[in-house]
């Protein structure tokens, strides 16, 4: 199989053996899928899941109810986990690594890459803080400082008046920028770390050559994410139990299938 090489990535000294990105086709994101699904009725993820989304969900309802002036603030939240995905589904990429290979304890893993687990996380929280604050600015320039409708209900004041469209159009266009730099710096970087020894730096540095070799697989895969995400979003968060595992295994297929 022919690809872009990625030669000569080491780490602390030790040379690792070059290897390529294999071109993927649109298909490759249904077997991954397929892929993590399996993964998730072995591993039975989902049970573990609830013990968080249950909580995470009671929250966000209950301080929305309190505290209406978090309303605003929801929707980037929410539509910026989607940036937080690839580290928050670490933990389901490392079971399927696990279920393919069979030996290699979790705790071994995470120990043996943590430190470019940590760089690399680090680079994904910040672009998820630095999204929130670009759209808490566009809220603020747009539809905080408009005296359109103020006392209006806050629904009503996005979808009717311009200050509210101009937040729409202009926020969407931001966190599309945000969405395709994470898809970017993500695609295959957290799988990388925990199967080679590689830098943070190196593996986003893969991960772009990723995207470059293959921008159709990449968009919808990130395509899929965001619809995933969305569905699973709509029932109180709920749907994320199924969602989020299911993705997460799904990034060890991707990564497996793309790098040879």
């Amino acid at each position: 199989m022919s690809g872009a090489a990625i030669p000569d990535i080491t780490n602390q000294g030790a040379t690792l053996a070059p290897f390529e990105i294999r071109k993927m086709s649109l298909s490759d994101i249904r077997d991954a899928l397929v892929a993590g699904y399996d993964d998730l009725k072995a591993c039975r993820t989902d049970a573990l899941l609830m013990a968080v989304i249950f909580p995470v969900a009671g929250i966000v309802i209950a301080g929305v109810v309190v505290v209406q002036g978090l309303l605003p603030f929801v929707f980037p939240l929410l539509s910026g986990f989607a940036l937080l995905g690839p580290l928050a589904t670490l933990w389901f990429a490392a079971l399927s690594r696990q279920r393919e290979r069979g030996d290699d304890s979790l705790v071994r893993v995470f120990s043996a890459h943590r430190k470019s687990i940590q760089n690399l996380s680090a680079i994904v929280i910040s672009m998820f803080l630095a999204w929130n604050a670009v759209a808490g600015l566009i809220y603020y320039f747009t539809l905080g400082s408009s005296t359109e409708e103020a006392g209006a209900a806050f629904f009503q004041r996005v979808f009717t008046t311009g200050a509210g469209w101009e937040m729409i159009i202009i926020g969407c266009l931001s966190g599309a920028v945000f969405a395709m730099a994470t898809l970017a710096v993500s695609v295959i970087s957290f799988p990388l770390i925990l199967d080679r020894p590689v830098t943070a730096t190196q593996a986003v540095s893969a991960s772009f050559q990723a995207m470059a070799r293959n921008p159709v697989f990449v968009l919808g895969w990130g395509a899929a994410v965001a619809v995933g995400l969305t569905l699973g979003s709509i029932p109180c968060l709920l749907g994320l139990v199924i969602v989020l595992p299911v993705f997460g295994h799904a990034t060890w297929h991707v990564y497996r299938r793309m790098v040879v």
